[in-house]
């Protein structure tokens, strides 16, 4: 059962380019997303670039299922989160990598509201033990910071006609 107001495919698919960006400070390319949809190395991706360009702008709005695992593989998330209705990426996130969260949803299962809010309350005791007193867990959580690379040396910028000039006559003169 969807778990909130519906959010856009774009705006979602925008937040989670955000998240991705890459260690010189850049989000992925289209290009590169769409070659992160193949199922392995290799492989022929589940959609074209410019599909990805049409879902990113709002353009398409219905992919089908094999573009949403795409979607869900080039950027690390459940596909659940993609669909609509389904905005909780930490829960989900938890939910699809921990056999656990799974095990402790489906015991309190025919528990009903009081198994729930016992469940909670364990839940919140557990994460003040492990020194996190801030009771609200955001609905996205915040990426880690890229991890920044030294900077290579590249092309020098190209100068203005004034600037070459200018440069020349420096080293013609020897300054």
């Amino acid at each position: 059962m969807p778990s909130g107001p519906d959010v856009p495919l774009a705006s979602k698919l925008a937040l989670l380019l955000r998240r991705k960006v890459e260690a010189d400070g850049k989000t992925p390319s289209t290009r590169a997303i769409a070659a992160a949809t193949a199922e392995g190395p290799g492989e022929k991706p589940a959609m074209t670039h410019q599909v990805v360009n049409d879902l990113l702008n709002g353009v398409k709005t219905n992919p089908s299922t094999s573009q949403l695992r795409g979607l869900a593989r080039a950027f690390d998330c459940p596909v659940a989160y993609l669909l609509p209705g389904y905005n909780g990426l930490t829960s989900l996130s938890v939910y699809e990598k921990q056999q656990d969260a799974r095990e402790a949803l489906r015991l309190v299962h025919d528990l009903g509201e009081a198994g729930v809010a016992e469940l909670l309350e364990a839940a919140r005791e557990i994460r003040l033990r492990h020194g996190h007193s801030d009771l609200t867990v955001p609905e996205v959580p915040e990426p880690l910071p890229p991890v920044s690379e030294p900077l290579r040396p590249g092309r020098r910028r190209r100068l203005s006609f004034t600037e070459a000039a200018e440069r020349a006559v420096s080293d013609l003169e020897g300054t």
